[in-house]
């Protein structure tokens, strides 16, 4: 009888082994049978779940996108200032694959980043991001935690942009995680002190 595989399951091993060989010979270099190695599979396996390179990178991107958007905008709503601070620093802390992640994603597609398409998708996570960013502000503002006069919407957006630089930052020019834990307090806490009442 046949062994029964998990399409899911074997789609993340498949994307988990090419993250590791993009990430050590460059994408550009890097073949499927490279990656159906790395994975433990035959090239003919590995092309029943992807037609080629690009389509694993496209599902790399998807799937790097998707974990972001379940891990900063499924938190509960900030009942403090304090709370909404150490939210945007958790935020901030860059997981080692994250890092891999970042810098494999600018070698593949630095140049579609000038492409409509592919830019409206990026750009709708931090729109969606900044809007997250913009109702807990609001949150707090109607019970008092934020001064009234700040514009949440374009402060959502505009920490959205931040927490994005502070990550590429960590992610492409391997700060120190002492220097990138400084930063990081500093720049929640500036932005803080600009929210406080």
């Amino acid at each position: 009888m046949p062994k029964k595989v998990d399409r899911e399951q074997m789609q993340h091993g498949i994307l988990d082994a090419a993250m590791h060989v993009y990430a050590q010979t460059g994408y550009h270099a890097a073949t499927i049978a490279d990656v159906a190695e790395a994975a433990g599979l035959g090239k003919g396996t590995l092309y029943l779940y992807f037609k080629n390179k690009e389509a694993i990178a496209m599902s790399m991107v998807e799937r790097h996108f998707k974990g972001l958007e379940e891990r900063y905008m499924r938190v509960e709503m900030p009942e403090t200032l304090a709370a909404f601070a150490d939210g945007i620093s958790k935020t901030m802390i860059v997981p080692e694959g994250q890092s891999r992640f970042i810098r494999v994603f600018f070698e593949i597609f630095g140049p579609s980043l000038k492409l409509d398409g592919f830019n409206t998708n990026i750009a709708g996570f931090f729109d969606r991001l900044g809007s997250h960013y913009a109702d807990q502000i609001a949150h707090l503002q109607s019970i008092g935690e934020i001064r009234a006069d700040a514009d949440s919407k374009n402060l959502g957006r505009a920490l959205a942009s931040l927490v994005d630089g502070m990550i590429l930052h960590k992610a492409l020019f391997r700060i120190s995680a002492a220097r990138y834990r400084a930063m990081r307090d500093e720049t929640v806490n500036m932005f803080v002190r600009g929210l406080a009442r």
